[in-house]
């Protein structure tokens, strides 16, 4: 490509060394010896640069704006206060540029007319020569001639050098359009960077009130949140109680403690805010520039965002909110239905074993008196018998006759004699029944009266066994009412004393939970006195509420405790539904009287 590049320019350096000859003198008189330059040697194009409608030809006098700075605290020049200063200022070192540009093109022109000087001589000379040929040299229409082709010439070189003039002209004029292009460019991007950057200014600042308001507002939420729920606590933990006298002024005070934070808080994240708002508003400013390189105005979104500052972030507002709830331990006993009770005389179990025992007395008396008159009785049939038996016995006597033998008949001493024996034998006989009767009557009789001696003794041992058993039953009712008292007042003391200790650990732990609930609420070392005050009250309201609380079982159980101890003596009952033992005697004695028949009489 190259070599193809310098055979072309060797061609073309041929071609102006051939046009450089002047005609022959055949074409001159061929044309009447008026034979002029070809045109191509007065055609001068000016060599118009593209670079000198670009603006990185102007670099060194079109300086962007604003300026970066090195060092210091402005990161860029000062804006500027007249925007025509500017401008002129710029148009000017424009027009040094195009005069110099001029100066450069004008530098062309001398060359042009030696060359032109040149080419007219040669011609001028080969006219002298051929004209000589037709006309003396000192002839007039010889001047005439040569001074007309020679006037000729020259204004053919004005013509040229003129159109160069124009050339010259012409391009600086289309430079400075370009000039005045740019410039207005300029001038329009210094008003439209003014105006932006105004809105953008107006924007941040906007946007920074936006942001400190809603910091502030978040903050007075948060501490409306704060104070309502501090509020709500308290109104659930004293629910039922009165709230001390200053709770209201420390509620206030609290309020506008909070409060007071709140615009020490704004006014800190305000002058971080303000410090950004100026490092965002210098950093937009200084990239937006206006340059020169398009012949516009541009922003430098690389640098910007290399160089981007953003607003800080709000500080973190850590407001944990700890609730606790109402200290609500109680206890609460379970009241008893259906309990029994019993009158003093109930509860006393008593048993009169003597009583029985003297009846037992009584009956034995009236059974050995019923006894003696049975046996009176009984004796009375016997002599009755006995006066019959002797009345029957002496009548039969009285009729009895000894046997005669020998037919000797007894005598009356003999009859008397043998009646007098007949006699006896039934006397004795009736004395030996009646003894055996009376004997039957003795052993009878001896016989129920120990029949009742044994049942007294059984009676009395009977009674003296339930009373025995009375005796044990009510030494058991009262060991067991005594345990049952000494269990229940046991049960009072180990329910008191875990009541004591859940009740306490309850009060520790509540007490903890409001201890944080106040550390959230309220902070580790509060000022005020009377936000101290608050825990103090509350933990003494805690330790109040502990107090009801046992009070409250102390009640119950001093209530209670005598009902149950009733309920349970009268359930022990020792009774004894003891009859006195009676003897079922059947006094029978069946009187078989002896018959006399079987009295018997000997006679020897």
């Amino acid at each position: 490509m190259m070599k193809f590049v310098a055979v072309f320019l060797a061609c073309i350096v041929a071609a102006q060394a051939a046009t450089n000859s002047c005609p022959s003198y055949d074409y001159w008189c061929s044309h009447n010896f008026h034979v002029l330059p070809p045109t191509s040697y007065y055609c001068y194009t000016v060599s118009f640069k593209q670079c000198w409608c670009t603006s990185q030809y102007y670099a060194d006098c079109l300086l962007e704006f604003p300026q970066p700075l090195l060092g210091g605290t402005k990161k860029c020049e000062e804006e500027m206060v007249d925007v025509e200063t500017c401008i002129t200022r710029y148009n000017t070192k424009l027009s040094e540029a195009r005069d110099a540009i001029e100066e450069e093109l004008n530098a062309k022109k001398t060359p042009f007319e030696v060359k032109i000087d040149g080419v007219h001589t040669t011609y001028l000379d080969a006219f002298k020569l051929y004209l000589k040929n037709c006309y003396d040299e000192n002839s007039t229409e010889y001047t005439d001639k040569v001074a007309a082709y020679t006037l000729e010439l020259q204004g053919i070189k004005d013509r040229a050098v003129l159109a160069f003039e124009k050339a010259v002209t012409a391009a600086i004029a289309r430079i400075k359009v370009f000039h005045d292009q740019i410039l207005a460019r300029f001038r329009s991007c210094l008003t439209n960077r003014t105006c932006r950057i105004t809105s953008y200014d107006a924007q941040i600042n906007a946007r920074s009130i936006d942001i400190v308001n809603r910091y502030r507002t978040q903050l007075e939420a948060i501490v409306t949140k704060k104070v309502s729920f501090v509020r709500c606590t308290f109104s659930q933990l004293y629910a039922g109680k009165t709230l001390d006298a200053e709770h209201e002024t420390t509620m206030v005070a609290y309020n506008a403690e909070l409060s007071g934070q709140v615009d020490t808080d704004v006014n800190a994240f305000q002058g971080l805010v303000d410090t950004a708002v100026e490092a965002i508003k210098e950093s937009y400013r200084c990239n937006y520039k206006c340059y020169f390189q398009t012949g516009c105005y541009g922003f430098s979104r690389k640098s910007y965002s290399r160089s981007c500052i953003s607003f800080p972030s709000p500080p973190k507002t850590s407001y944990k909110l700890v609730g606790v709830g109402q200290f609500k331990a109680d206890w609460n006993g379970c009241a008893y239905n259906c309990l029994r009770t019993c009158t003093v005389e109930e509860k006393t179990c008593t048993f009169n074993d003597q009583t029985h025992i003297d009846e037992i007395g009584t009956k034995v008396t009236g059974y050995k008196s019923d006894l003696a008159d049975k046996v009176v009785e009984w004796q009375g049939q016997v002599t009755a018998w006995e006066a019959t038996a002797t009345e029957s016995l002496t009548a039969t006597v009285q009729c009895m006759i000894p046997k005669t033998y020998c037919g000797v008949a007894p005598t009356e001493a003999e009859i008397e004699a043998y009646q007098a024996s007949a006699q006896t034998q039934a006397t004795n006989w009736i004395a030996a029944k009646k003894t055996e009767l009376l004997a039957q009557i003795t052993a009878l009789e001896t016989r129920i009266t120990g029949q009742i001696d044994s049942w007294k003794i059984r009676a009395e041992a009977y009674i003296t066994k339930v009373k025995a058993q009375f005796d044990c039953c009510v030494t058991n009712k009262n060991a067991k009412i005594l345990s049952y008292t000494t269990s229940l007042e046991e049960k009072r003391v180990a329910q008191r004393a875990a009541l004591v200790t859940r009740l306490n650990d309850l009060a520790t732990q509540h007490k903890c939970q409001f201890d944080q609930f106040y550390l959230c609420a309220f902070g580790e070392a509060p000022v005020d006195t009377l936000i101290q005050d608050l825990q103090t009250l509350y933990h003494g309201c805690v330790d109040i509420k502990v107090d009801d609380v046992l009070a409250k079982f102390d009640a119950f159980w001093t209530e209670w405790q005598p009902q149950l101890e009733e309920h349970y003596t009268c359930g022990f009952k020792c009774t004894t539904k003891v009859t006195t033992p009676c003897l079922n005697l059947k006094y029978n004695w069946n009187f078989c009287a002896p018959s006399i028949s079987s009295c018997r009489f000997y006679y020897c």
